[in-house]
């Protein structure tokens, strides 16, 4: 991607920021992109970055003890993705996090990230609000976990980004909800004959 698209992508998807202020974070920034499945941050990684999705969509998942893959983190075009425990201890990133579909992302160093916020305010009010939508995040996942019955789950999900959930595989949404593709299979039958 030129320069010139990098920047307005960006000037899309932030609108908050001004030209210069979305100028020093792509100058800080290196563009990616993926096809489906690529592993975009690598368990074990020590690098500390971050990214911000441009188009496409990406998941984290972690390893069970017998090999299967457990998605915990959806996230899709708009949202900065990093796992908070290696960004904010120095520990090895345990997540994958991987592409689904064709997917573009600006990659930032969090060090770099963090600085530049410390240095100017208006890109500090861009990371605040990265890690307050990281936390509101994390605390409804929990919630619903304990709240909500799957299908009520999948609907709020489906209420807060349709478009999100067209892109990605229903393995990856019924992981993510905590059931099985075919249980998520008759939550969308059920919801269909119900429209």
């Amino acid at each position: 991607m030129s320069e010139v698209s990098l920047t307005s992508k960006l000037k899309e998807i932030l609108t908050g920021l001004s030209n210069k202020d979305v100028d020093l974070l792509a100058g800080i920034g290196e563009m990616k992109s993926f096809r489906d499945k690529d592993v975009i941050l690598k368990s074990g990684s020590r690098l500390r970055s971050v990214f911000l999705i441009l188009e496409g969509a990406a998941r984290g998942y972690l390893l069970d003890s017998e090999g299967n893959q457990k998605t915990i983190l959806l996230r899709g075009k708009g949202i900065f993705v990093g796992e908070a425990k290696s960004l904010f201890t120095d520990t090895p990133q345990k997540l994958e996090i991987a592409s689904i579909g064709s997917t573009e992302v600006l990659m930032l160093s969090f060090a770099d990230f963090e600085k530049l916020a410390s240095e100017n305010s208006a890109i500090g009010q861009l990371y605040l609000k990265s890690l307050k939508e990281a936390i509101l995040r994390l605390t409804y996942l929990v919630e619903s976990m304990i709240m909500m019955s799957s299908e009520e789950r999948y609907k709020d999900l489906l209420k807060m980004n349709p478009t999100f959930l067209e892109k990605s595989y229903d393995k990856y949404v019924a992981n993510f909800l905590g059931i099985t593709p075919v249980s998520l299979s008759r939550i969308k039958k059920k919801l269909n004959l119900e429209n």
